[in-house]
């Protein structure tokens, strides 16, 4: 079986994780903070990594940089723990999972890197390759071709913006190149002209890619972001997105909301976020659009 470091600085957290995937036969290494991390892999180098991205001192994003940025450690597969997953992390690590973690969900995340690793030492995964994935396309189809109650979806993003306490939230459908806008309140004109923007712009294809909430504190400090034109022309700091799901279970868009000032959006917010999908959910089904009286 695999050697696997753990940095997780809740004491009771990293000995569940370790209990259950000492369970399942591997060797398991744990430790509270970045630097502690750091100084055990450097000791000896795992088969792969675990990293909470919230610890104090150096972050679990921070790490895995030091980890891609070593050539002794470039290869070891990262997985990250996190209540919202930073942008940066869809390069750095090869799989984030949204906290509170669920043990079958991890132990079926280590397997199938681990045997990734054995089949293709130097390979590593390439997350938005999901967004066109044929089952989830059809899924974000079906939702496009229900007749459109703008209006209902834009009285939500404006009661979203409320809730969150900023000026911007918007409700997307999410296909392989273009992140649709079906509701939105405060998004610029040039946005909701267009109906949306591409993809490679936008977090959502993080968010619909990875599965995971996705929190951005200051655009400026992310290197993909923060020269496409929804930030730089937008003037967009802080971003906060959630997905939403089929009822089949497939990742067909999001709920996301911004401000112009950096720190705006915060775990609080996407936990805001989370509480709302159900209700948006609800004003995209057919029941919700059908017309009164039918």
């Amino acid at each position: 079986m695999a050697s696997i470091v753990i940095a997780e600085d809740d004491s009771d957290i990293a000995e569940l994780l370790k209990t259950v995937l000492s369970n399942a036969g591997h060797t398991v290494r744990t430790a509270p903070t970045g630097a502690a991390v750091l100084e055990l892999i450097g000791d000896n180098p795992p088969d792969l990594v675990i990293l909470d991205h919230h610890m104090p001192g150096m972050s679990g994003l921070a790490v895995a940089e030091r980890l891609r940025a070593e050539q002794a450690t470039a290869s070891i597969p990262v997985i990250m723990l996190s209540a919202a997953t930073p942008a940066a992390a869809r390069h750095l690590c090869d799989v984030t999972i949204s906290k509170p973690v669920r043990p079958r969900h991890l132990l079926e995340a280590v397997t199938e890197l681990l045997a990734a690793r054995t089949a293709h030492p130097e390979g590593h995964p390439d997350a938005a390759t999901h967004l066109a994935d044929v089952p989830r396309l059809l899924a974000v189809s079906d939702f496009l071709t229900r007749p459109p109650y703008a209006a209902g979806l834009d009285a939500f993003a404006e009661r979203l913006a409320r809730l969150t306490g900023l000026p911007t939230a918007a409700v997307t459908l999410v296909l392989n190149d273009t992140v649709v806008v079906t509701g939105s309140y405060g998004l610029p004109k040039w946005v909701r002209e267009a109906g949306g923007v591409p993809a490679e712009w936008s977090p959502d294809a993080i968010v619909v890619a990875e599965d995971v909430p996705v929190l951005i504190s200051d655009s400026r400090e992310s290197n993909e972001y923060a020269d496409t034109p929804l930030f730089a022309v937008s003037g967009v700091r802080s971003y906060a997105s959630v997905p939403l799901h089929s009822p089949e279970g497939h990742v067909v868009g999001t709920l996301c909301v911004m401000d112009e000032n950096p720190g705006a959006c915060t775990e609080d917010t996407v936990q805001v976020l989370h509480s709302q999908r159900s209700a948006a959910l609800g004003l995209l089904s057919p029941a919700s659009q059908a017309p009164a009286g039918t």
